[in-house]
């Protein structure tokens, strides 16, 4: 019987427990969305965390049974830096050492930027990546451009371009909840936003890019729909050019980017990369570039626990020890 790893990751909005073996097939992948109160645009970490420990047993409660876990790996920290810090991940860690010491299995603490990461490599199906690319991680809680560097067990991340203000999910969000939208509003934005057709869209509204170098700005974009909102455009056109403004501002700057720094692949994760809308303009404006562009469905996009499950299994099969 194959082995099998646990991953656990307690995001900013949602809780998650993914089992997979040593084949890297999926037993088990499931999250609890944090619930945010209606009209608000977020929660505080207490809130959350204590969100997280309420939910934690619940999806522990439907894990297959009758079979060893050798591996229990877990978000430690939002980036794979020693300095990165956020409250909410302390319950994951809570969680995976109760279990790592009474089960008497290998522990395996990583980052939840590394999560995202190794799910999206998997749910891209699984390409053979250089060892230097360029991934996007676009969410509501980071929006940055890194170079990558692969790792044994995990990766090594740089930060090559970020926002400067808003994240891409916080611009969705805050956008989302103005036009009545229920906390997070990204799947609901892009509903209205698939009933626009595009080429329909009158040339007097537009959402522009704010660049800064290869950096971006999304405070001006979330200014720009507030005004075309208050003049009376229509919720549809103003979603729709809300994401397509996020899409062209990802495209320029990966374009500059490419000047100077060397990678072939680019790889797209977060919830916000997870919208198809974002998805068709990029490839639209990337397409002469010659870049491989990978991108994954939404279930290995969001916050997840899979890329957390799959490290397991790297670490199972590679036998280093990580501490």
């Amino acid at each position: 019987m194959s082995a099998l790893s646990l991953g656990i990751d307690t995001s900013n909005y949602t809780t998650s427990v993914a089992l997979v073996d040593e084949n890297e097939k999926m037993i088990y992948n499931k999250g609890i969305l944090l619930e945010v109160k209606s009209g608000e645009r977020g929660l505080r970490q207490s809130d959350a965390l204590f969100q997280h420990v309420q939910h934690l047993p619940r999806l522990l409660a439907d894990l297959p049974r009758g079979r060893e876990i050798e591996v229990i790996c877990y978000s430690q920290r939002p980036r794979p830096l020693l300095d990165s810090y956020m409250p909410v991940f302390r319950a994951g860690e809570s969680l995976a050492r109760s279990l790592a010491g009474v089960l008497d299995v290998k522990l395996l603490p990583v980052s939840h930027q590394e999560n995202h990461l190794r799910a999206a490599i998997y749910g891209s199906g699984s390409p053979e990546l250089e060892t230097t690319f360029a991934a996007v991680h676009f969410s509501g809680g980071t929006s940055e451009i890194l170079l990558v560097q692969k790792k044994d067990i995990g990766y090594d991340c740089e930060i090559i371009a970020q926002t400067r203000d808003l994240n891409a999910g916080q611009l969705v969000d805050r956008i989302g909840v103005l036009m009545g939208c229920d906390f997070p509003a990204g799947e609901a934005l892009e509903a209205l936003a698939k009933q626009v057709v595009p080429e329909s869209i009158s040339s007097q509204f537009v959402i522009s890019a704010t660049m800064d170098g290869s950096d971006f700005h999304f405070s001006g974009q979330e200014n720009q729909a507030q005004r075309l909102l208050q003049a009376g455009a229509d919720q549809e056109i103003v979603a729709y050019l809300v994401l397509k403004a996020i899409a062209k501002t990802l495209s320029k700057s990966i374009g500059g980017l490419r000047k100077n720094h060397p990678f072939q692949s680019v790889l797209f994760s977060g919830g916000v990369m997870s919208n198809q809308i974002i998805k068709k303009i990029v490839v639209q404006e990337l397409q002469a570039s010659g870049l491989n562009l990978y991108f994954s469905p939404g279930e290995y996009s969001r916050d997840n626990a899979v890329g957390n499950a799959l490290m397991g299994i790297d670490y199972y099969k590679s036998n280093e020890v990580r501490t």
